[in-house]
C-alpha cells in the first residue's frame, strides 16, 4: 500500500489487523503497528492514531522504530492543527530521545538510522525549528559522526 499511496483503503486493513492482533506477541505485529501509525499519520487519523500510541508505549520499549514513527506522526498531528494538537510537540523530542536512548537493534528487523542518524537528524532539524541553535548543531554533529551526509548542509547553515 505504501508504494501505491492507497493510504486511505489501507486504512480498512490496518483497523482489522489490529483489532485481530492485540494478543499476539511477535515482530509481525510491531511491524503493523507501526506501519499503522504511519498511516494514520498520513490520512491525518490524529486521534486516532494517538490513542494507539498510548495503547501500544509499554509494548515498545525496546523499539527504536516505534519512537521514531511516534516522533514523525506527533510532527505532523502537529502541523496539521497546531491548535488542537500543540500539547503534544514536547512528544516531539521525547520520541526522537527515546530513538537514541534505545539505539540501533540488532535483534528487531527494522529501519537502520531509526535508532541513530535519523533520529539525531530530526532532533537537529527540531532545535533548529525551535530556536535552540547550540543543541541542532549538537545532534546534525551527532548525525554526521555516524555517517549521515545531509547533516553537514544543515551545520554549514547554522555557523
Amino acid at each position: 500500500m505504501w508504494i501505491l499511496k492507497r493510504f486511505s483503503e489501507a486504512d480498512n486493513y490496518f483497523e482489522k489487523f489490529y483489532e485481530n492482533a492485540k494478543n499476539i506477541k511477535s515482530e509481525y505485529r510491531k511491524t503493523g503497528i507501526i506501519s499503522y501509525i504511519y498511516n494514520l499519520s498520513e490520512i491525518n487519523k490524529n486521534d486516532e492514531g494517538i490513542k494507539i500510541i498510548e495503547n501500544e508505549k509499554n509494548n515498545f520499549n525496546d523499539s527504536a522504530d516505534f519512537y521514531f514513527a511516534c516522533g514523525m506522526f506527533y510532527m505532523k498531528a502537529v502541523l496539521s492543527d497546531i491548535n488542537k494538537y500543540i500539547n503534544y510537540f514536547p512528544e516531539i523530542e521525547k520520541s526522537y530521545l527515546k530513538c537514541l536512548q534505545i539505539g540501533e537493534n540488532k535483534k528487531e528487523m527494522g529501519v537502520v538510522g531509526c535508532g541513530s542518524f535519523k533520529a539525531a537528524y530530526n532532533l537537529g532539524v527540531f532545535y533548529e525549528v525551535t530556536g535552540n541553535a547550540a543543541k541542532a548543531r549538537e545532534y546534525y554533529s551527532l548525525a554526521l559522526r555516524q555517517g549521515y551526509a545531509p547533516a553537514r548542509e544543515r551545520l554549514k547553515l547554522l555557523k
